[in-house]
């Protein structure tokens, strides 16, 4: 599938959100109340984990089970977010006023532009994107595969990166990373309608990727069939 169809694909699919609307609200509810959404996170790596196998956005169902697959997708990320956000925390330590240490103070363009964080935060995303070229295939194959350790799978995960194809996967990539970028900028500005985007492209992304890993991820894991050996040769 080519990314013009897999982002088709992932489009129409998390459009089909807006048909359930009771289980919309719930997510968007659940998406605004801090570690509680964690149940939302662990709803898109279900999303991931069961790529076309579905063909709409899953019922909520299995609350405590969602919680604690987001709480690892989460540390997940942590791990590999880790140098980037360090970075960021010093640049704030050393340039932003504690009085603008608000979410929607720090990301505003005003703050960026005009003050001396736009050099750290530039290069603090430059190494995020860095660190996601492993760690999306990293936390996907976690995810198939319920193994956290797959995370530090370097050898495994980039042989999922080098099956999807490393041009390929580089494109998808830098187009993901810019949505959720446009994502973050629209949340950080509009707290409701915030909510709202950040599921919609949560959905998205998550649609997205497990239609990759369901092109490549069935010949990395699970058992391989026997090898039938021909019969011996006639006496």
């Amino acid at each position: 599938m080519e990314i013009v169809e897999n982002f088709d694909e992932a489009g129409r699919f998390t459009g089909k959100l807006f048909s359930k609307v009771g289980n919309l609200i719930i997510l968007i509810i659940l998406s605004i109340i801090p570690i509680v959404n964690f149940i939302v996170v662990g709803y898109l790596g279900r999303i991931i984990k069961e790529g076309r196998k579905i063909s709409e956005p899953p019922i909520l169902s299995d609350y405590g089970k969602l919680f604690f697959e987001g709480l690892k997708i989460v540390v997940a990320v942590i791990v590999y977010a880790f140098i980037p956000i360090i970075l960021l925390v010093i640049s704030l330590l050393l340039f932003a006023p504690l009085g603008s240490w608000g979410m929607g103070q720090i990301f505003s363009p005003g703050m960026l532009l005009g003050g001396a964080l736009i050099v750290p935060v530039i290069l603090a995303l430059i190494l995020l994107f860095v660190f996601l070229i492993f760690g999306v295939i990293a936390i996907g194959n976690m995810i198939r595969t319920n193994n956290f350790m797959k995370i530090f799978a370097f050898s495994e995960n980039w042989s999922i990166i080098n099956r999807i194809g490393l041009v390929k996967y580089l494109i998808w990539l830098v187009l993901i990373f810019v949505i959720s970028l446009i994502g973050a900028a629209i949340s950080g500005a509009f707290w409701i309608v915030g909510a709202i985007v950040d599921l919609i492209v949560g959905v998205f992304v998550a649609r997205s990727l497990g239609s990759i890993l369901d092109e490549v991820i069935s010949t990395v894991e699970g058992p391989q069939p026997e090898k039938v050996l021909p019969p011996p040769p006639p006496f």
